[in-house]
């Protein structure tokens, strides 16, 4: 079995590891992953592959700490059998995965899955430059308490300090002509024929 071809997150460890040369002479790291998810899919594998490039190094050297590098020697990775991988990145992290068509020398193309990004679990979700939380969290839910119950209960909205806020929908009154909507294409009363 193999993983889907299809956009996925999966939580994995890093089993293997490796340095090499692109065709286009860049220096790069391949991290196998052993996918961690208590389903199906649970011991597959995916290989991860990080280029150290002016634009790209940083973040390839911020995807081995995610997975729990903390040395500044690339060099101590290599030759690491599965154990000295494991000990070497310890961590849990979160991939990023999405199909891409791939053509290699002297080949038709086919579609592979590809890591994009490894991430700590539960990164790229949004995060608040000033989060509430705490004490102001409280007093904020204490605040909108009586809002809360009001939108529960289908009355009014109240706003923070307490008054009914308009809503840009006013109660209309019946129409003169005592029908009970009003609506231009409604039912009269059967007393309006005009014949």
């Amino acid at each position: 079995m193999s993983l889907p071809m299809h956009k996925a997150k999966y939580q994995g460890y890093a089993t293997a590891l490796s340095f090499g040369v692109s065709s286009n002479n860049n220096n790069q790291v391949a991290v196998t992953f052993e996918i961690a998810h208590p389903d199906e899919h649970h011991g597959e594998s995916i290989t991860w592959i990080g280029h150290f490039t002016d634009k790209t190094a940083e973040r390839t050297v911020e995807s081995l700490q995610h997975a729990g590098w903390q040395g500044d020697d690339l060099s101590e990775l290599e030759g690491l059998d599965e154990s000295g991988v494991r000990a070497a990145l310890p961590e849990l992290v979160e991939l990023v995965c999405e199909p891409e068509e791939y053509t290699p020398d002297n080949g038709p193309a086919e579609w592979i899955l590809r890591v994009r990004w490894v991430n700590k679990p539960g990164a790229g979700r949004f995060a608040f430059k000033e989060p509430l939380t705490g004490q102001g969290l409280k007093a904020f839910a204490a605040q909108m308490r009586n809002t809360v119950r009001s939108v529960r209960g289908g009355g009014a909205h109240r706003s923070s300090n307490g008054s009914a806020e308009r809503s840009g929908y006013e109660q209309r009154s019946p129409p003169p002509s005592g029908r009970a909507t009003s609506h231009p294409n409604a039912p009269g009363n059967r007393n309006d024929v005009p014949y």
